[in-house]
């Protein structure tokens, strides 16, 4: 009997051995248990960081963690998936196709799991809500939208990140950002928008600049033409009206620095205009047309809790467009 005995735990471990076969470099927690793999939650934990940080040297100090283990992290996480995730640039981190897949992924799996662990009576830190803004209306919304999140800081934790519109919609797209108040490039931007509203575009100027009638338009602009910048030159060429490009600039106060100094017009959605500028006498530039505005979400996101926060997002454009 003490024989059989042994012979069938022999059995067992046998069976165990040849149903969890370790994956690579994976450790505990990572065996595969009837052919599949289970992805530790640590190794998600540690991708999602880098993607919001842009960095590993940054997520190793999030994490307490070494930037050699960051590292390993990530070997072992492409290593389970068989694909790679990320490649890194000159500006930090950019995700492959695949690696934007695993990200929504990642954060679902996460919000699950920190849902589980709270249930279980377990402490847990508040949600980290990210929501974007465009850089030219921070002046206007960024202080509302702070306190709004400090009103409900018990609930989540708010991070901000101004950024242009393309961008905005890339890093919901991607994940990156929970929330967006953003311009529409195009009509499939408003697809999936929580709401929309229209925005006013006006030529603005130092007050001292006066344009002469045969010179060329004076243009301060963004180096990748914003959509402000783009229908701007629509107009003026639509009016046959000759222009030149005198400032550009990828940051936003520079672009307003330079107009104020009298360098020459750009394009605003007329609720961020600065006290700096003015806005040009009607007739004397070409008309400008309106610009489709909204708030977009990621898909995956449940906005129930969020939705004060987005009222209030909305409020306060609303209120900036009346002034």
């Amino acid at each position: 009997m003490e024989r059989a005995r042994r012979r069938g735990v022999k059995g067992e471990r046998v069976l165990m051995q040849e149903s969890h076969q370790p994956n690579g470099e994976a450790g505990e927690g990572e065996l595969i248990s009837s052919g599949r793999t289970n992805i530790p939650t640590d190794l998600l934990r540690t991708f999602v960081a880098i993607c919001e940080l842009g960095s590993f040297t940054k997520t190793a100090n999030l994490l307490d963690l070494t930037q050699p283990a960051v590292s390993a992290h990530m070997r072992r996480l492409e290593s389970m998936i068989g694909a790679d995730l990320i490649t890194k640039s000159l500006t930090g981190v950019v995700l492959t196709e695949c690696g934007t897949e695993v990200l929504r992924h990642a954060r679902r799996m996460l919000a699950i799991n920190d849902q589980i662990v709270s249930g279980s009576g377990a402490e847990t830190q508040p949600q980290v809500v990210r929501v974007g803004i465009p850089n030219i209306h921070a002046p206007a919304v960024l202080g509302g939208i702070v306190r709004e999140g400090m009103a409900f800081r018990s609930q989540y934790r708010l991070q901000v990140r101004c950024d242009h519109s393309h961008g905005l919609l890339r890093s919901v797209r991607s994940g990156y950002l929970e929330l967006a108040a953003t311009q529409f490039m195009n009509e499939g931007d408003q697809a999936n928008a929580l709401s929309r509203w229209m925005e006013d575009l006006v030529w603005v100027k130092a007050r001292g600049l006066v344009l002469k009638p045969d010179q060329p338009v004076p243009l301060v602009s963004s180096p990748n033409l914003l959509l402000p910048d783009r229908l701007g030159m629509a107009a003026l060429e639509t009016a046959n009206r000759p222009y030149e490009i005198v400032f550009t600039a990828f940051d936003t106060l520079a672009r307003r620095a330079a107009a104020a100094a009298g360098l020459g017009y750009f394009a605003i959605p007329r609720s961020a205009v600065a006290d700096t500028l003015v806005i040009e006498t009607p007739g004397v530039l070409p008309d400008l047309p309106q610009i489709h505005m909204g708030i977009v979400a990621r898909d995956d996101l449940d906005t129930r809790m969020l939705g004060p926060l987005i009222k209030k997002i909305e409020e306060l454009f609303s209120a900036t467009r009346q002034d």
